[in-house]
C-alpha cells in the first residue's frame, strides 16, 4: 500500500508540473518547484533500492534540465536565472562526486533516522507502555510501515484534493484538505484550527500576489466567490443600515 500512494504522489506531482505551464511564467514558478519536489521525493523513495545508480542520473537529469532553462531564458530574455548555479552544481556533483551523491541520497531516502538516540527511544517505548487505553483512544493516529489503512487514507485524501481542485479551485480545497487530514489524525482542534488557517492564508497570497486562477476549477471553470468578494458582503449590514439612516 506504501508503494500505491507513492505512485499517487509521483502522478500528481509530475501531472501538476505538467499542468503549471499553462500558467504564466511568474505564476507557474512556485507550483512547479512544489510538484517537482514531491515528484522527485517519491521517485527516488520508490527507488530506494537502487539509489547506487539512480541518484547520480537523476542528479545529472535535473541539473541538464535546470542548466538548459537557464540558457534559453537568457538567450530570449538575456535575463541571468539563479537555476544555471543550481543546475550546473548538480551537474558537476553527478559527474564528479557520484558515489558522494549516492550515499548522501541513500542517507537521507533509505536510512531511517534515529533522533532520540537509544536511551532516548527506550524511555520513549517505556512511556508509551504506560499510557492507558483512554489516552491511546485520544491521541493522534499513527501507523506502522506494515499498516496499509494510512496510506489508503492518505492517498485517497490526496485523490479527492486533487478533484476539488479541477472542480473548485485550489484556494478553497487547500485548506479543505488540511481539514480532513487533521480530522482523520485526530489532531487536538486548536493545532487543527490553527493548520487550517495557514494553509487557507498560504493559499490565499499565492492567489492575490501571484496568480487568481487557482480560484477557479480548471475543468469546470466554475470560480467560487473570492475571500475579498465575501469580505466585501460582510459589510452589507453596515451599508443598509446606513441607507436606513438616510432615508429615515
Amino acid at each position: 500500500m506504501e508503494h500505491v500512494l507513492l505512485l499517487v504522489f509521483l502522478v500528481a506531482g509530475v501531472y501538476m508540473f505538467w499542468g503549471a505551464r499553462e500558467f504564466s511564467a511568474a505564476a507557474a514558478e512556485f507550483p512547479r518547484v512544489m510538484a517537482g519536489g514531491t515528484a522527485l521525493l517519491a521517485f527516488l523513495i520508490l527507488a530506494r533500492n537502487y539509489l547506487t545508480v539512480v541518484a547520480p542520473l537523476l542528479a545529472g537529469a535535473v541539473g541538464l534540465y535546470l542548466s538548459y532553462g537557464a540558457a534559453t531564458t537568457y538567450l530570449e530574455t538575456g535575463e541571468i536565472q539563479y537555476r544555471v548555479a543550481v543546475g550546473v552544481a548538480l551537474l558537476v556533483a553527478a559527474i564528479v562526486a557520484r558515489d558522494r551523491v549516492a550515499e548522501s541520497t541513500k542517507s537521507f531516502v533509505a536510512e531511517p533516522k534515529q533522533i532520540l538516540g537509544d536511551d532516548g527511544m527506550d524511555d520513549a517505548r517505556e512511556e508509551g507502555a504506560q499510557v492507558d487505553e483512554e489516552t491511546e483512544s485520544s491521541a493522534m493516529y499513527t501507523y506502522d510501515i506494515d499498516d496499509p489503512l494510512g496510506p489508503a487514507v492518505t492517498g485517497a485524501l490526496c485523490v479527492l484534493y486533487m478533484i476539488l481542485t479541477f472542480t473548485i479551485g485550489m484556494l478553497y480545497a487547500t485548506p479543505i484538505f488540511v481539514a480532513l487530514w487533521a480530522l482523520w489524525v485526530r489532531m487536538e482542534p486548536l493545532k487543527a484550527a490553527g493548520l487550517v488557517v495557514i494553509a487557507f492564508v498560504t493559499a490565499y497570497l499565492f492567489y492575490d500576489v501571484i496568480s487568481s486562477d487557482i480560484a477557479e476549477g480548471w475543468l469546470t471553470g466554475w470560480e467560487p466567490t473570492p475571500p475579498d468578494d465575501l469580505l466585501g458582503l460582510s459589510t452589507l449590514p453596515a451599508a443598509v443600515g446606513e441607507w436606513l439612516v438616510v432615508f429615515v
